[in-house]
C-alpha cells in the first residue's frame, strides 16, 4: 500500500498482537474439542487462568478429564468461603446413604460435597397424599374410533349434575343409568351408520356431500358476519360445541339419514290389509263400550231452604238440567253436575258411585228419568240418567293413525335388525363392559355426596 506524503509507511500497516492470534486459536481449538470423540482439557478455556494465559502447551489438549474420576473414601465438608468454582451452576447427583437422601454437589474438577437432607416433619409424613383424579380415558372403540370420557359426557354432563342436586343417591343411579345407556347406544348407532354410509357413497356422491357441508359452513358464517370466531362463540353459547364439532355433527346426521332412508325406510311398506287387521285387533280402542251420562244434584241436609226449593221446582216440572246448572247444586259445579261412566257389561252391572245405595237408585232408571231425594249422611241427592254416548272411530277415520303407528313400529324393528348385522361385522367393544366403566366414572364425578 502506498503511503501518502508526509506520513511514514509503517504507520499505515497495523500488525496485530501475538496474544490476539493466540486467543483466536485457543477458542477454535476449544470449540473443536466439543465435537471430538476423545475430548480435551477445558482448563485453559473454562477453568481459572494461569499466570501465563496466552501460553499453550501440549498438555492443554490431552484427554485427562476423559478418565473416570475416583470417588473419595469420605466426602469433604462444604467450605463456607465462596470460591469462583462454587459460584458456577452446581450439578446435583442423588445418592443414598444410611442417613437418608444425600445430594452430591459437583462442579468441573471439584470433589463431591455431601449435603444433609432436610428433616421431614411428622405432620408431613402423616398427611395423606391427594388421590389422582381421572381427567380423560378411552373406554372403548367403534369401528376403530375411540370413545373418550370427555367427549362422551360433554352433552349429558349438565343433566347428570342437575339430577344429582335433586335426587337421592339411589334415584340418581337409576336416572344416570338410563341417560348413559341412551347416550352410548346413540353413539354406537351413529358411528355404525356413518361408516356404512361412507362405504356406500359413490365418488360423485362424496363430492356432493363435501359441497353440501361447505355450503352449510358458509351459511353459518354468513349469519355471523363472516367471522368464524363469532360463529364459534355463538354455537358454543347455544349448543355447547365448537364450529368444527357442529360441522362434524352435521356430517354424521346427514350420513345417518342417508343410511336410514336407503336401508330401512324404503324397505318398510304398510298395506291396507295390515291397517284393517290392526283396527280389528284394537277395536276396543277405536270403538270402546258406550258411556252413561249421569247428571247429579246435591244439597246439604241442613240447608232446608235449598232442599225445599229443589224439591218444589222438580215437582212443578222445571228442567232437571237447569236446576243442576244453577247455584242450588254443589255437586261438581265445573261440569254442571255431569258424571260420565263407561258401561261395564250392562247398565245394571255398572258401578257409578262409591256408595251402593246411590248405585241401586241409578240402576233402576231408564234414559231420561230421575230419582230422588236420596238422603245419604249429611247430603241429599237427585240423580238423572241423561244419555248414552258411543265414542267410536270408524276405520276410515282411523286409517292414517294406524298407518303411522305401523310404519314407526316396523322401522324400529328393521333398524334393530340392521344394527345387529352391523355390530356382528364391525369392531365394537363389549357394550356391557363399556357401559359399566362409564357408569363408574359418572358416579365418581357427578353422583350426589349424601
Amino acid at each position: 500500500m502506498i503511503a501518502p506524503e508526509g506520513m511514514k509507511a509503517h504507520n499505515m500497516i497495523r500488525i496485530p498482537r501475538r496474544s490476539t492470534y493466540i486467543r483466536t486459536i485457543a477458542g477454535t481449538l476449544a470449540s473443536l474439542s466439543i465435537v471430538a470423540a476423545s475430548g480435551c482439557s477445558f482448563e485453559k478455556v473454562r477453568g481459572p487462568r494461569t499466570s501465563e494465559p496466552d501460553r499453550l502447551t501440549l498438555g492443554d489438549f490431552t484427554a485427562e478429564q476423559a478418565q473416570p474420576v475416583e470417588q473419595p473414601a469420605k466426602p469433604e465438608q462444604a467450605s463456607t468461603a465462596p470460591t469462583s468454582r462454587q459460584q458456577s451452576a452446581p450439578i446435583f447427583r442423588p445418592s443414598t446413604t444410611n442417613d437418608g437422601i444425600t445430594l452430591a454437589k459437583t462442579t468441573p474438577s471439584a470433589r463431591p460435597v455431601e449435603i444433609e437432607s432436610p428433616t421431614i416433619s411428622t405432620e408431613t409424613e402423616r398427611t395423606p397424599r391427594r388421590s389422582l383424579q381421572l381427567l380423560d380415558a378411552k373406554v372403548g372403540d367403534v369401528n376403530g374410533k375411540p370413545i373418550f370420557t370427555s367427549s362422551f359426557f360433554a352433552p349429558i354432563e349438565d343433566r347428570l349434575i342437575a339430577e344429582a342436586q335433586r335426587l337421592s343417591p339411589n334415584e340418581w343411579r337409576a336416572s344416570a343409568g338410563r341417560i348413559i345407556v341412551q347416550r352410548l347406544d346413540g353413539t354406537i348407532a351413529d358411528e355404525l351408520l356413518r361408516a356404512e354410509a361412507l362405504a356406500a357413497l359413490t365418488p360423485t356422491q362424496r363430492v356432493g356431500l363435501q359441497a353440501f357441508l361447505s355450503n352449510f359452513r358458509n351459511n353459518i358464517l354468513s349469519e355471523n358476519l363472516g367471522s368464524s370466531q363469532l360463529a364459534t362463540r355463538r354455537i358454543q353459547e347455544e349448543e355447547g360445541i365448537t364450529l368444527d364439532e357442529a360441522l362434524r355433527q352435521k356430517e354424521v346426521d346427514t350420513l345417518v339419514q342417508l343410511t336410514l332412508i336407503r336401508e330401512i325406510n324404503r324397505r318398510v311398506n304398510v298395506s291396507w290389509r295390515d291397517i284393517k287387521q290392526r283396527y280389528e285387533r284394537d277395536i276396543d280402542d277405536f270403538a270402546p263400550p258406550p258411556s252413561a251420562v249421569i247428571r247429579v244434584i246435591r244439597a246439604f241436609s241442613d240447608e232446608h231452604e235449598k232442599v225445599d226449593t229443589i224439591t218444589t221446582r222438580l215437582e212443578q216440572g222445571d228442567s232437571f238440567v237447569e236446576i243442576a246448572q244453577s247455584h242450588l247444586n254443589n255437586y261438581s259445579p265445573e261440569t254442571q253436575g255431569i258424571l260420565k261412566k263407561q258401561i261395564e257389561g250392562s247398565f245394571e252391572e255398572t258401578s257409578f258411585f262409591g256408595n251402593e245405595d246411590l248405585n241401586q237408585a241409578t240402576r233402576s232408571l231408564s234414559q231420561g228419568e230421575y230419582t230422588g231425594p236420596v238422603v245419604l249422611g249429611s247430603s241429599v241427592y237427585w240423580i238423572m240418567y241423561e244419555d248414552t254416548e258411543q265414542e267410536s272411530i270408524s276405520l276410515y277415520d282411523a286409517q292414517l293413525a294406524i298407518q303411522r303407528d305401523l310404519t314407526y313400529e316396523r322401522r324400529e324393528q328393521a333398524r334393530d335388525q340392521y344394527f345387529a348385522r352391523l355390530q356382528e361385522r364391525a369392531r365394537v367393544s363389549t357394550r356391557d363392559q363399556v357401559l359399566l366403566r362409564l357408569f363408574e366414572i359418572a358416579e365418581e364425578r357427578y353422583a350426589p355426596n349424601n
